[in-house]
């Protein structure tokens, strides 16, 4: 919504993309079996992000960070001149990048929007001591979202932000060569 970042030092576990293609069954009479015609597919993306500070100043940046993580689970109000200085809701879509599984330099990211966010605080998580910071130096979040992408997803969209001819293109652009040509079979 801001156009800012949120960069997350952690780590990733239990990754998981799902696809789920809806088909609409039909019934018609003296047919045996319906027919199946294509409706839609969502595309989810889930994982958990175990987060831990080591350091008073890192304790302050995730706690930043999760306040702002978890703010994009609700709208931001504005006025609209158009509508008459209308107070309307401005929805907190989102890009995703993970590496360059989601996203890469050009596209930066999936397009979406956070399902669910769930916070839990291990039993054996250490506290910070100090006076108005006391919270659990380690957090675990696990994060479920929604992709929606830019542009409506066909045979051709690229999903992924993995690019298998970015070392030729950086050979090319930077060394000024050419990889050796891969040995034919």
């Amino acid at each position: 919504r801001d156009d800012t970042y949120i960069l997350f030092r952690g780590y990733v576990e239990g990754l998981t993309e799902t696809f789920a293609p809806n088909w609409v069954s039909e019934n018609f009479i003296g047919r045996s079996e319906p027919v199946f015609s294509y409706s839609q597919t969502t595309r989810d993306i889930s994982f958990s992000l175990k987060l831990f500070a080591q350091s008073r100043t890192e304790l302050d940046r995730i706690y930043e960070k999760l306040e702002k993580l978890t703010s994009l689970c609700y709208p931001q109000y504005q006025e609209d001149s158009n509508m008459g200085m209308k107070t309307r809701m401005k929805p907190p879509l989102t890009r995703f990048r993970l590496g360059e599984l989601f996203g890469n330099e050009k596209n930066h990211g999936v397009l979406g929007f956070i399902e669910s966010i769930s916070y839990s605080y291990p039993d054996n998580s250490p506290w910070e001591h100090r006076l108005g910071k006391r919270v659990p130096k380690l957090i675990d979040a696990t994060i479920s979202y929604r992709a929606i992408h830019d542009n409506v997803p066909n045979l051709e969209t690229q999903f992924y932000g993995f690019n298998s001819s970015a070392e030729d293109e950086f050979m090319r652009v930077h060394l000024g060569g050419e990889l050796p040509a891969a040995p034919s079979i």
